[in-house]
């Protein structure tokens, strides 16, 4: 994610040649304006070095100030070498006069890469008379490998307990809506154990689907308002192939589907019709999926069991699909003589 930001930042500044440099900010390589706070108490960075960052990307104009990224919001602080070739050159050169406690804050002018995009898109929130800045704060620095896997270790445990408090809380909101939805359709529902809310529209035959299986299904996904994002049922999105879904911990059997959906078809049989209604959180969660599944979006997927296979019989289907065709006739030799001489 920080070699990510630091290439777009590059980019953005490529564009932004100033005649002068931001007040109080100093011109770098390609052309980087930057600022550095320095509390001047430690030894300045050297070559070798792990430095943990937090940094936040933001952008201000005259009807705007807006946080991009952030990783105080949504994630621990970042851990990755102080070298010139994990960091773009440029940015290396600033990183180099710092400390550990210093911050350094980096701007581009919208203007001048709105008029030299070369007819490549832009962010629909970016408009002329606008910066951009980023703020990197170094909150340690490590002098071997050894420290700083230590502290990428205790930076994961904090991420996990902070994405549990984050999907609880998202987990409440979702069932709130899902809750107003149902109640407002007249629907009935029951509830699976992490929290996908199925209606079964039509009964199967045979044991239920467990975590040994692979099954095919017919499907289709759409949000909470009704937009359709993917489905087989129809050609309506260039497919109608039975998706195959892995529900056993093999992956060489195939891929499997969001905790949501994966939750609700073990409460399914061959043959069952259901309608699923998926919390965010058991779906694709704060990232989304692309423009058609926004971030924090409950979906429905409308889902029908086809076959419920064991892997004896997922493999032996595969290795038959995977068969040279053979061209002779399969018919035995006996058959043809006789029908020859009828």
């Amino acid at each position: 994610m920080i070699k990510q930001l630091f290439s777009l930042i590059i980019t953005l500044a490529s564009f932004s040649a100033y005649a002068q440099t931001t007040a109080g900010y100093k011109m770098g390589d390609d052309g980087i304006e930057y600022k550095i706070i320095s509390n001047g108490k430690n030894d300045l960075m050297k070559t070798g070095d792990f430095m943990e960052i937090h940094f936040t990307t933001s952008i201000k104009g005259a009807n705007i100030d807006s946080v991009l990224n952030s990783t105080r919001d949504n994630a621990v602080a970042q851990i990755i070498p102080f070298d010139s070739i994990t960091l773009p050159l440029s940015y290396y050169k600033i990183f180099s006069q710092l400390r550990n406690g210093d911050s350094v804050s980096t701007v581009t002018s919208t203007d001048s890469i709105i008029s030299k995009q070369n007819g490549q898109p832009l962010p629909s929130f970016m408009e002329r008379g606008m910066f951009i800045y980023t703020n990197f704060q170094i909150v340690n620095v490590y002098k071997n490998q050894a420290e700083a896997d230590s502290a990428r270790q205790e930076n994961m445990a904090k991420q996990e307990v902070m994405d549990k408090k984050r999907a609880a809380f998202q987990m409440d909101i979702d069932e709130k809506i899902i809750a107003q939805y149902l109640a407002a359709n007249k629907i009935t529902t029951t509830k699976t154990p992490k929290g996908t809310y199925v209606q079964i529209t039509k009964i199967g035959t045979g044991a239920k689907i467990d975590k040994t299986k692979i099954i095919k299904i017919k499907y289709k996904g759409k949000t909470l308002d009704g937009n359709i994002f993917d489905t087989n049922m129809d050609n309506s999105k260039g497919h109608t192939e039975p998706l195959s879904v892995n529900l056993t911990d093999d992956v060489s059997l195939g891929n499997g589907v969001i905790p949501g959906m994966t939750d609700a078809l073990l409460m399914m049989q061959k043959g069952t019709k259901a309608v699923m209604y998926i919390p965010s959180t058991l779906g694709y969660g704060a990232s989304g999926a692309g423009a058609d599944i926004p971030p924090n979006a409950n979906l429905i997927f409308e889902v029908e069991v086809l076959e419920v296979l064991s892997k004896a019989q997922a493999l032996a289907a595969s290795a038959n699909k995977m068969a040279p065709v053979n061209k002779k006739s399969t018919t035995p030799k006996k058959l043809i003589k006789k029908v020859k001489k009828k």
